[in-house]
């Protein structure tokens, strides 16, 4: 009884060995394939200028790539073009380069794109879907549509890349001193003031207090402007910068 109980474990045993090497050569068995890295859920990037250095003519972003199959001890390219467009080379972004390198015994890469800041991002979105292809070391095996742990559907071949210089109020913009937005007060704030647009998110700087001394400030500063005969106009170059109501009246 015991030889039939251990016979019996030892042709499981083996069983389980030959599927489990089966199972790895089967997935090891093709070209290695490449994908958008799908861990992080997403196929899109969303971004603004609105709150970069406004001395800063151009940004990166830095897309993951990642592969599958087996590691290699060479240096491997991986293929990419742009496959929808709003922008214009060298007008909204840096021309890109066909391919990009995955560094021998790695198994990821980044794509490098660098957005610049032509005036109209301030009035108008654009947009880039990179699409990865096939060449000689990868394929693109990875499903084009991916499930996330949420039932997101997204892309692994394909990422979306939206960027402009549109710009929402910031969090601590305050109509009651500072009136009405525009991106051209809020500018003109921080050059006279020497702050940055940023600090106009963050609540532990922008208190109550200075909101008060810098709208005050502001009121003084626009004023001097008027009286040496050079009045600050808003963009349609009609109407007259001021702050918050209640310091005019």
């Amino acid at each position: 009884m015991n030889d039939m109980i251990k016979n019996i474990f030892v042709l499981a045993t083996l069983l389980t060995v030959g599927w489990s090497c089966q199972k790895d050569l089967d997935l090891y068995s093709g070209r290695d394939f490449v994908y958008f890295n799908p861990s992080a859920g997403l196929d899109s990037t969303y971004f603004s200028f609105a709150y970069v250095d406004v001395n800063k003519s151009v940004d990166s972003l830095y897309i993951q790539v990642r592969t599958g199959g087996e590691v290699k001890n060479y240096d491997r390219q991986v293929k990419v073009k742009i496959a929808e467009t709003n922008a214009t080379a060298e007008v909204d972004f840096k021309t890109l380069p066909d391919s990009y390198t995955i560094s021998a015994g790695n198994t990821f890469g980044t794509i490098l794109v660098e957005l610049l800041r032509p005036e109209i991002l301030k009035k108008e979105e654009r947009y880039l879907i990179l699409e990865l292809e096939e060449n000689e070391y990868f394929t693109l095996n990875y499903p084009t549509k991916v499930t996330s742990s949420k039932d997101k559907e997204y892309s692994a071949i394909r990422y979306k890349i939206f960027f402009s210089e549109i710009m929402a109020p910031p969090t601590k913009w305050s109509t009651y001193e500072f009136g009405e937005f525009s991106v051209k007060k809020l500018d003109m704030i921080c050059e006279e003031l020497n702050l940055t647009r940023d600090m106009f998110n963050d609540a532990s700087y922008m208190i109550s207090s200075r909101q008060k001394y810098i709208a005050a400030k502001m009121v003084q500063i626009l004023n001097d402007y008027s009286t040496n005969g050079h009045p600050v106009y808003e963009d349609d170059n009609v109407t007259l910068m001021k702050m918050g109501d209640v310091y005019y009246k």
